[in-house]
Parts: structure tokens; sequence; C-alpha cells
């Protein structure tokens, strides 16, 4: 009875199968279009295309098929019978009317596809994407004369629609700051749309990750020709309109001499220079109270009189920045600060005294420098320089040959299967070409392999040789892609790890007893300096040092820093970085907090404030 109705089934389809075109979009491999077919409102997929492309292991008999998934053991049954797909025998896993029959080619339905290898989907019009995860456009370039949008993954041509005024993307999520002579909006879950001004000067084209923008000489000189074509040409200097320039036809010979095209560039350029200026990236700073305001205070704290360093800085006015002595190999930390000349400086997070190489997750300038599998807050200034503190979860992932790997230790001597060094790094490379492979990236490509200290903007990969079976037949010009996942949706710019959270306007009261337990008693409850970085409610940053190792002040313990934090005032969010010996407040070229005999002269980061440049 039940090959009987499969063999109808099979049958009626012949004039019921409609065509719909099903993509596959990846991190590393080429979008791939599977052959496939739409009947009544489920979308199927040839089973030996992906048998084939996904290197499934496939067992048949005479009524059922076995596919096999090496990566988890996955099975996934076939009944040829009843037309129906089984993930690992799993009655809720199972799947009716999901197998039919064409031209001698068994399809399958693209939900049980999805389940067996743990893909999504997202379906616009009669295209199908499939993937693992979501792209993300992780990043936008900007300049006068071209915009250029990159994404995790390998883009599809599908994936682009082009609009009069810009265009979308799908399916994909925005994880970048869009510049401000831009509109960005979420048309609906996972499509994106960006209007650009001017977008019909630009030309379009896709290179592997990249969306680029390129102004077009002879559209912009038709765009100009069109616009002579009236009495008066109108040239604005503005994104607002501000008073115009008139220039009559009968005076073209005391006109501009410049190009239509230098013309063209020459607006744009003005108008990104206003508009950076009104941002605050041109500007003439004074160093006033509005800026950065320090203060040296005496605070009662359970009966005793407290030495504090305040300082409050606005993150919009001023640059925050880690700042690393000599990674690796750091010197006198006053030395190290009067040659970076900051304006102020604290020490940073926590750092392993026998190595001096910081512990917890790091980030400068947008690059990963540190990373640690530890949950602890994190202090952040965003791409925007919005200060926030957050727990953050990071994977580093990195794919060589299509193989993934996940890099566990950056700039560091520490053991690991895979690691990282960055310029940054000023320590000797104790590894050697016995245990790992090494390979010296740039811009996504391994230039050199061999060890070789990393310089500018390279990246030394190191893989232990027990994974050489994998990548054998690496070789200088293979394309190294990574791949950062974050909890937080943030941009990014600067981040040190530290803890314990003091004051949280994330946590309720129960959250934070759990917090002050998971850290040690001697970073609870034992009095001694301490540093502090906290954010006001307006979003103004407080670095903020306690002197302690006095006679007559020991320091404070961690409720005592919350009593703290009380006394300042207008604080939500707050956290300690590291403390004790290490604690310091830079300001104007001296350290002003006590130093005891027990002070470490050696402090391998620092969060320092700039002026803008």
């Amino acid at each position: 009875m039940y090959k009987k109705f499969f063999l109808i089934f099979a049958v009626l389809i012949l004039s019921l199968v409609a065509l719909s075109q099903v993509y596959y979009i990846d991190i590393t491999k080429e979008s791939t279009e599977f052959y496939s077919m739409k009947f009544s409102d489920k979308i199927f997929v040839d089973v030996e295309q992906i048998v084939s492309f996904f290197k499934l292991q496939q067992f048949p008999s005479k009524n059922i098929i076995y596919l096999s998934n090496p990566k988890n053991n996955d099975i996934l049954e076939l009944d040829l019978i009843k037309g129906t797909a089984r993930v690992n025998f799993n009655i809720n896993r199972s799947f009716s009317s999901a197998v039919l029959s064409k031209d001698k080619k068994l399809y399958i339905w693209i939900d049980a596809v999805n389940d067996f290898l743990g893909l999504k989907s997202f379906h616009i019009n009669n295209d199908i994407f499939v993937y693992n995860s979501i792209p993300r456009i992780i990043k936008i370039e900007y300049s006068f004369d071209k915009i250029i949008f990159t994404l995790s993954h390998l883009i599809n041509n599908k994936m682009i629609k082009i609009e009069k005024d810009g265009f979308l993307i799908y399916p994909a999520v925005n994880e970048f700051p869009v510049p401000q002579d831009m509109d960005f909006k979420v048309v609906s879950d996972n499509v994106v749309k960006y209007t650009i001004k001017n977008f019909e000067s630009y030309d379009i084209s896709i290179s592997k990750r990249s969306i680029i923008l390129s102004l077009n000489k002879s559209k912009i000189n038709n765009n100009s020709k069109e616009d002579n074509i009236t009495n008066n040409v109108a040239i604005n200097t503005n994104t607002e309109t501000v008073t115009s320039t008139t220039i009559s036809k009968t005076d073209e010979s005391n006109t501009d001499q410049s190009s239509p095209l230098e013309k063209k560039l020459n607006e744009i350029k003005n108008k990104t220079t206003v508009s950076n200026a009104s941002s605050g990236n041109i500007k003439t700073y004074s160093i006033d109270t509005e800026l950065l305001n320090v203060e040296n205070k005496m605070i009662e704290i359970n009966g005793r009189i407290v030495p504090v360093h305040i300082a409050r800085i606005n993150p919009k006015e001023m640059e925050i920045k880690v700042i690393f002595n000599n990674l690796g190999s750091p010197k006198d930390a006053e030395d190290f600060l009067n040659e970076k000349k900051p304006i102020l400086a604290i020490n940073a997070g926590y750092f392993d005294v026998s190595t001096l190489e910081p512990i917890g997750k790091i980030i400068t300038d947008g690059k990963i420098q540190h990373i640690s599998s530890y949950l602890r807050p994190c202090f952040i200034i965003d791409s925007h320089n919005i200060p926030t503190i957050k727990d953050v979860v990071m994977e580093y992932k990195i794919y060589v040959k299509n193989v993934l790997f996940w890099i566990k230790a950056i700039n560091t001597a520490w053991k690991g299967d895979v690691k990282l060094y960055t310029s940054e790094y000023k320590g000797k490379i104790k590894e050697s070409d016995e245990d790992y492979i090494f390979l010296l990236i740039e811009n996504g490509y391994v230039v050199h392999i061999g060890k070789e200290r990393p310089i500018k903007n390279q990246k030394l990969l190191l893989i232990d040789r027990k994974y050489l079976k994998y990548i054998k037949d690496v070789s200088e010009g293979d394309e190294v892609v990574f791949n950062i996942d974050i909890n937080q949706q943030i941009a990014i710019k600067e981040m040190v790890e530290g803890g314990p959270l003091i004051v949280s306007d994330d946590l309720m009261p129960e959250a934070l007893k759990e917090e002050k337990l998971s850290y040690s008693s001697s970073i609870i409850g034992r009095k001694t300096p301490r540093t502090i970085v906290a954010i006001d409610n307006d979003n103004m940053v407080l670095f903020i040092v306690v002197d302690g190792y006095m006679e007559s002040n020991p320091g404070i313990n961690y409720d005592e820093a919350q009593i703290l934090i009380k006394k300042i005032g207008n604080i939500k969010q707050a956290m300690m970085l590291d403390g004790g010996s290490s604690s310091l407040f830079y300001y104007n070229g001296k350290i002003l907090n006590y130093r005891s005999e027990n002070w470490r002269n050696k402090i391998p980061a620092f969060l320092g404030v700039f002026k803008k440049k």
C-alpha cells in the first residue's frame, strides 16, 4: 500500500512542480545553488547533491537510505516506501511526505535537511538561503569616493537587491556603526537596507565578502550635465540647506574651471568634513572640567578617612584607550607613561605576576589582543565612544583550508593548541617549529610559512603539529578567514576585562551577590588599594583609585567599595580592575596615589586618556 502511494505521489508531482532556487551561504565556502523543486508549499532538494556537498556517508538498502554525518554521527533515515525522513530514529524529529522522486533523482524536503545538519533557512520570493550562521555586516569603510561593506560570509549576488536610493542585503544583520552620511533601517527580520546619498553616481561590485561602491566619473558627468540644463546651478555646502551660490550661464567665464568630477568629489569631501566636525572628529580642544575633571578627595568610609583620586572623563570628547606597556616585556610603569604621554592613566585588568602578561579579554582599536574563557565583566568603549560594562563571551574562530580552529591564546606564552601573536607583542616567541606550524598572515592571506615576528597589521598563527594532517597542503597565498562570535551586539573599539562588578543597572541585587561570591576571599574581603572604573548616569567615565598600604589607611574591601560608589553618587555601573600594589593613578606626568615599598613598577596594560586627533 505504501509503495503504491509513493509511486502515485511521485507521478502527481510531474505536473505540479514549480521552480525554486536554494542557495547555501557560508563563511569559507563559495555560495552553492542546490538543485531544487517546489511541490505544494514545500521545497525539495537533490539528495545526491546534499550528500556530495556536505560530505555525508550514504548507506542504501532496498527501501531505506541512511545518511550519516561524520562530524557528529547523526543519522538521517529516508524511507522510500512511506516517503518519510527521520533524524536519529527520533519520532519527534520525523517528517512526513518528505521524500519524492523525479527523473530518476531522489529529493528531500529542505526542512528535514536543516534539522539533520543544524542549518537555518531564509525565504524571500522564490529564493531560499540556507546557512549555519546568519551573515553579518562587520565593517563599513567610508571615504568620499568609495564605500566598502564587509560581511562575515562569502556573498551570493542574489543576496543584494539594488534600489534607486540604495540597496538591500538579505539574509543579514548589521553589526557595525553606520556613517552619518548614510541611512540604515531594518526592513524586516534579517533584511537590512542602506540608503546612500548620490547613490546613482556609484558603481556597485561584489568581491568575496565585500560590497564595493565606487564613484563613476561618467555617471557624475552625466548627472552634472543634466543639472546644467536648468538656468542656475545651486551648490550646497552642507547636508542642511545653507546659503547657496548660484551660477548664471552668462557668467561661465568667471566660474570655477574644475571638472564636473572634481566638483562632485569636492562637494562630497566638504560634506564629510562638515559632518565629521559636527560629530567631534575635527575640533580644537581645551582640557576643561567639561572634558576631564580630576579631584583628590578625603572620603569617610566606616569611620575612616580614605584618600581617593577621581577623574571624570567625557568619552565623546576625549579618547579612552587600552595601552600596552611593551607587551610581553614591560618597562617601568612611570617611564613608559612618560614616553606615551597620556593626559591621564590608571592600571587596567589583572595580570600574571610571574610572566607580566595580561589575564582576560582585551581589544584595542577594534582588534583582539588577548582572550580568555572566563565570563567576567568588561569595560567597553564602542565605535560611537559610548561606554558600558558588560559580561562578554567571545569565541575567536579561524578557517585554514576550510578547516575550523578555535584560537585559545593570543599574545601570551601560555600553552595552547592554536595561538596567535600580533605585532603589539614585544616579548620572545618561545614556541618551536618542532611543536607548531607557523603561518604569517597579512590581509587574510598566508604570506610566509615559518616562524617570523609579525609587523604592522600582520598576525602569526601557531597550530599544533598534531593537526598538520588536516592542513598538510597549506601554502603561501592561501586564504585564512577570521570570525569572531561575541554575545553582545556592540561594535567594540576598546575593551578590558576586570571584575567584580560593584554596581550595575543591569542586574538585580541577588545577581550582584552571586557576582561577589564568584571571586576569591582576598579580592572581596581584604582591605587594599583599589582601582575602579565606573560610568555615571550622564555616560561620563570615572577612573577611581583608592589609596592604601598606609598605617592610617590599609585601603578598602568590596563592601566598602560599594559604600564609596554610593557616596560619589550618580553612578549606574562600576567594576574593579586590578588593585593592591598595582593600583596607579597617573595625571599630567605624575603618579598621584601613594606608593608603598610593595608597589609594582612593571604593569602590562593601562587605560589611558588622550586628546582626540
